[in-house]
């Protein structure tokens, strides 16, 4: 076993005990902004509880929304160890994509190296037509987050191309048609295809509307891959089960 093969073995060992459920190791070399000290990624994801994805085409989405602020803590706090973990025991450098880093130290790289680009790059999913990571076994529903480190690892294979082919399964669902079918392509910039500002401002409204009780993420579940993952077929099929 080489450097690589052992680094990430071990931290990998080290952030599934912590509760991650998946791991990818990735270089980042050509893509834009990634701090030159740190060329490669970890990114560490956990999927959304399937109880909670089923209340999406409910009144209450409470759980939902619960479900994944509880996620977010516990990525955050898991990134934050890992952080640690590599530079304590494994003597190299990392540093952590922490939601309070994001927010003030970095000054706009979340939306720079996003968590689904070191998704791609580590060879974990593709981009959807609806601008999200999907995942074959996850479909949508891969909660993530990232350490950046220049740790020596074993990395993916890279996936460039989007294999959602011809469906528009979360396109139609949409109900601010924020996703645009004409320009759509995994190896476009996002603003080409899904119009963020739009889809932001429509799950502002319907938190404003419920108390914050309800987000939307429908495009998410209506992806074929996300269905799966539940163990449905359609769209009727889950609500026959709420």
């Amino acid at each position: 076993m080489n450097l690589e093969e052992k680094n990430s073995r071990e931290i990998e060992e080290f952030l599934k005990s912590k509760g991650a459920e998946v791991v990818g190791f990735a270089s980042l070399e050509g893509i834009k902004n990634v701090p030159k000290e740190y060329p490669n990624s970890i990114l560490i994801g956990i999927p959304i509880e399937k109880e909670a994805l089923k209340t999406i085409y409910t009144d209450d989405q409470s759980i939902y929304v619960e479900s994944m602020k509880s996620l977010a803590m516990k990525l955050n706090d898991i990134v934050l160890e890992g952080e640690d973990y590599i530079k304590e025991t494994m003597n190299y450098n990392a540093l952590a994509m922490s939601r309070e880093r994001v927010a003030k130290d970095f000054e706009g790289l979340a939306s720079k190296i996003p968590h689904k680009t070191t998704g791609t790059r580590s060879g974990l999913g593709w981009i959807g037509r609806c601008a999200l990571l999907i995942s074959p076994k996850y479909g949508a529903a891969l909660r993530l987050s990232t350490i950046l480190t220049d740790m020596p690892i074993k990395t993916g294979t890279p996936i460039d191309d989007s294999l959602c082919d011809d469906c528009t399964d979360c396109q139609d669902v949409c109900p601010v048609d924020a996703i645009n079918e004409v320009k759509w392509n995994s190896r476009r910039e996002r603003e080409e295809y899904f119009d963020a500002e739009k889809c932001f401002e429509f799950i502002k409204k319907e938190m404003q509307r419920t108390h914050g009780k309800s987000l939307c993420a429908k495009c998410g579940l209506a992806c074929p891959y996300t269905k799966e993952y539940l163990g449905i077929k359609t769209d009727r099929d889950l609500i026959k089960e709420i």
